[in-house]
Parts: structure tokens; C-alpha cells; sequence
């Protein structure tokens, strides 16, 4: 049985995680505009785009086909990452219907686009088990997992929290409490800005316009 204790630090830990992301983003954004008042330009897009995009360091997963997904992996397209878990019963699969959108809103613009599901529950989480979450969403979205080390080389370059809760009373039942953010990587495999809840479709794909049009 969890404890009072157990619980009061497991939010406490949730909580400064949050924080602590949302202040480098509060951080980042603040640099933004400051750049843009002093070029004259104001940037109105909702997501949080950088004044320059992150390298991403070295990591190794496999997609839903038991194939290597690194870093090459993510050059020569525009990538929509979204972190979570199969399993999850609501955030997950609401984002994953939102990204949907934005591919059908994109349409024949889609061509440079991919959109990719990287969990964070490699335990229950195998490619087979991927292909088939990710399909009922859209069968060209792209599953990946791997080691729990290997997506924590990833995930802790982008900022991405996510932690297992288990479930009273049975172990083997858990939940993964995850940042919910979509992460957006240009075609030279950089980290470039990063769209934050609530979400819409149209909001995403009109953000996603300007970033494309202004990209160099």
C-alpha cells in the first residue's frame, strides 16, 4: 500500500520537474523575444520556438519494425515526436488523434513530415506491440522504444520527464506519469521548438506553417 509520505514525494517530484521544464521554456522564450524587439519582429506563434535550434547528441532505438532509429533518423524530414506509452489511457491517445489531424490538415504538404511515437515504457512496449498502437492512429506514424537507457539518452536531452506509478494492490499494473509536450525536429536533425498543451490541429499546423517558411 503506498503511504501518505510515498505519495506527498512522488508529487513534489512530479511537480518540481514541471517546473524546473517550464522555466527553461519561460527562459527560452524570454530570449526569443528580446532578439525579436530588437529586429523589429515579434514572433506570434503559440509554440516555443528557439533562437537557435539544439543539437541533438548520439542515440540508438528501433521503430515498430525492429530497424535502427538514430539521429540519421530524424534528417531530411520535419519531425513531430510525441513521448508516452501504449498503455496510457488518456493523453496519449488524445495527442496521438490531434497529430493525426495535422497530417490530414497538412495533406499533400505532409511529404517532409513525419510523425513519430517514442515510448516511454519499454517494459510492455515492444515494436509489435508499437505497430499496432500506432496503426490505429495512422499507418504512416512511426513507433519507436528501445533499452531504458537509450530512451533516457534522448529524453533527457529534450527536457522529457516521465516516471512509473504503480497501481495499489497490483504490481504488475502500472501507469507512466509523462511530459505531455510535442517536440518538433527540423530536417537537420536539431531540436527546434516545442508545442505545449492544450492542443489543436489547426493550431499546430498554423505554427508549423511559419516555422517551415522561415526555416534557412
Amino acid at each position: 500500500m503506498k503511504t501518505g509520505n510515498q505519495h506527498s514525494s512522488r508529487k513534489r517530484f512530479l511537480i518540481g520537474g514541471i517546473i524546473a521544464v517550464f522555466a527553461l521554456l519561460a527562459g527560452t522564450w524570454s530570449a526569443l523575444q528580446l532578439r525579436d524587439h530588437r529586429t523589429g519582429h515579434v514572433d506570434e506563434l503559440a509554440a516555443t520556438r528557439f533562437p537557435a535550434a539544439r543539437e541533438i547528441g548520439a542515440f540508438e532505438l528501433v521503430d515498430q519494425q525492429g530497424e535502427p532509429f538514430t539521429n540519421s533518423s530524424l534528417e531530411g524530414v520535419w519531425s513531430f515526436l510525441f513521448f508516452g506509452y501504449t498503455h496510457c489511457p488518456d493523453v496519449c491517445p488524445t495527442t496521438l488523434s490531434v497529430l493525426n489531424s495535422v497530417a490530414q490538415q497538412l495533406g499533400s504538404d505532409a511529404g517532409d513530415v513525419r510523425f513519430i511515437f517514442i515510448s516511454v515504457d519499454p517494459e510492455r512496449d515492444t515494436p509489435e506491440h508499437l505497430a499496432r498502437f500506432v496503426g490505429y492512429f495512422n499507418g504512416d506514424f512511426v513507433g519507436v522504444t528501445g533499452t531504458a537507457e537509450a530512451i533516457q539518452r534522448l529524453t533527457g536531452q529534450l527536457g522529457v520527464l516521465y516516471m512509473r506509478v504503480a497501481s495499489e494492490g497490483n504490481p504488475d499494473s502500472y501507469l507512466m506519469d509523462h511530459t505531455a509536450g510535442i517536440f518538433l525536429v527540423d530536417p537537420d536533425g536539431k531540436y527546434h521548438a516545442v508545442f505545449t498543451p492544450p492542443f489543436t490541429a489547426e493550431k499546430i499546423v498554423a505554427d508549423f506553417g511559419k516555422i517551415r517558411d522561415d526555416y534557412q
